[in-house]
């Protein structure tokens, strides 16, 4: 997504094809948003009686996918004008 010059970084593609969703997906891989999500489980003492996981997963979902519904160019900083 990024290429390095000696002149700093630009972007590979273009940021109206990179979507938000892409990016934090690609941020908070491996780190479960609740303790419970992780792979290897949890010590959580209700989990066989938990019914607010479900909803987490379910909201979680709803995040990523208002995400994807933008992209990095909707939220970028115009560029100033030159001087």
């Amino acid at each position: 997504m990024i290429e390095t010059r000696r002149d700093g970084a630009s972007l590979a593609i273009a940021a109206e094809e990179i979507r938000l969703g892409t990016i934090v997906r690609f941020l908070e891989e491996g780190q479960p948003l609740v303790e419970c999500f992780a792979a290897g489980g949890s010590d959580c003492t209700i989990g066989g009686h938990c019914r607010l996981k479900l909803r987490l997963r379910w909201a979680e979902a709803a995040f990523i996918a208002d995400l994807d519904r933008s992209t990095l160019a909707d939220i970028a900083l115009a560029r100033p004008l030159p001087a």
